[in-house]
């Protein structure tokens, strides 16, 4: 059981974003989750100001695209190819839905707020050839979009010690900071401004948390960070000036595993953030605000 009890719960009043969940999405099997309406509304019931969706492949734009039909006041997303759908969509489909995915991102790109969640993930690709093909498609989508002036979301995960490329052993990918450097590596190449650019549901390593926000980087602290301190501690020292909330729902729960979050517990990402920084909630609550209205260029009024 993670040690949340020093940490005070959310409080009452606050204003919050989520500037990334994942609703609507697959439904987990036997879930127990409230519907993507009820999840919807009781956000702002209770404080929200704007929630943002990531999308990660063809399937779930088009369930968001259907959702926004019915529930669109205050609420975006973020178009987005991610990492593992990279490496696991099946090879005869792979590049009929990416020229989908192209045309929608460079044909309607006032319908969503940010290009993203893309990245690298080598997690889920743990071989040479698999990592550097989810570096490939993370250029090309640079080289696509570098020129719509939108912003990014990256999905940045290292490969942990028992997830190193066995063939390949001393690469540098299988470093602690593999994928954190190899995607400051991409996004200076590509001249890609560090201000447009949000590491989502940031992991770390810990001394990126001073590094990236020096470079003009922004951080989204997750709902987790509440309960775990692995989550809380890698932006322990990073400037508010530099931080956004988030939820990653379903999964990412204040104090809980599997998939069960919703974004509404985002409040949590605020409580985390006021504990490890040694401020108010009602501050924490006030920049974050205008930190995702400012990054996503959000057109509302608090």
């Amino acid at each position: 059981m993670p040690n949340r009890i020093s940490i005070p719960e959310p409080e009452g009043g606050l204003k919050f974003i989520d500037v990334h969940c994942h609703l609507p999405f697959y439904r987990p099997k036997n879930d127990q989750l409230p519907t993507d309406k009820e999840q919807y509304l009781n956000f702002f019931k209770i404080g929200g100001v704007y929630l943002i969706t990531s999308t990660i492949d063809m399937k779930t734009l088009n369930i968001t695209l259907d959702f926004m039909k019915k529930f669109d006041k205050n609420f975006g997303f973020t178009c987005g190819w991610a990492p593992q759908t990279v490496t696991y969509t099946p090879k005869h489909k792979y590049e009929l839905e990416w020229k989908k995915w192209i045309d929608f991102i460079q044909n309607n790109p006032n319908k969503y707020l940010g290009i993203g969640e893309i990245g690298l993930d080598f997690h889920h690709a743990k071989t040479l050839d698999k990592r550097n093909t989810q570096i490939e498609v993370l250029k090309h989508i640079f080289e696509l979009t570098k020129d719509l002036n939108k912003p990014y979301v990256l999905h940045v995960r290292n490969a942990a010690e028992h997830e190193i490329d066995r063939q390949n052993p001393k690469h540098r990918f299988n470093k602690r900071d593999g994928v954190n450097k190899e995607i400051l590596n991409i996004i200076s190449e590509f001249k890609i401004d560090p201000h447009r650019v949000l590491w989502h549901c940031f992991s770390g390593p810990e001394e990126y948390g001073r590094l990236l926000p020096n470079q003009g980087f922004k951080l989204s602290v997750p709902s987790s960070a509440y309960g775990f301190s692995r989550w809380r501690k890698v932006s322990k020292f990073s400037p508010l000036e530099s931080l956004l909330t988030e939820t990653d729902s379903y999964y990412q729960h204040p104090y809980k595993r599997g998939p069960i979050n919703v974004p509404s517990n985002v409040r949590y990402s605020i409580a985390a953030i006021a504990h490890s920084h040694q401020i108010s909630q009602k501050i924490v609550s006030e920049k974050t605000v205008e930190n995702a209205i400012q990054f996503f260029n959000l057109e509302i009024t608090i």
